[in-house]
């Protein structure tokens, strides 16, 4: 099972950072605890959203619950 990072949002909907995939909850976990990994994790933030859109959270899902909030937001 891959791992993802799923970016809560104050605004709008959430998403995932899809290129980047891990084989543990752990690896995720690690990888956006990382201060070195901040910059990266901003990037995708504003080229997604831009600079007006809060970020409220940042979690580690698996690809499975992914697909489970997308059919849920199309209801």
């Amino acid at each position: 099972m891959k791992w993802l990072i799923l970016i809560a949002l104050a605004n709008g909907n959430p998403f995932t950072i899809d290129h980047k995939l891990f084989d543990t909850e752990d690896d995720c976990v690690a990888w956006v605890n990382n201060y070195e990994n901040v910059e990266e994790i901003a990037i995708e933030v504003i080229a997604q959203v831009g600079f007006n859109n809060p970020v409220t959270g940042v979690y580690c899902i698996t690809n499975q619950e992914r697909k489970k909030r997308e059919t849920i937001q199309k209801l």
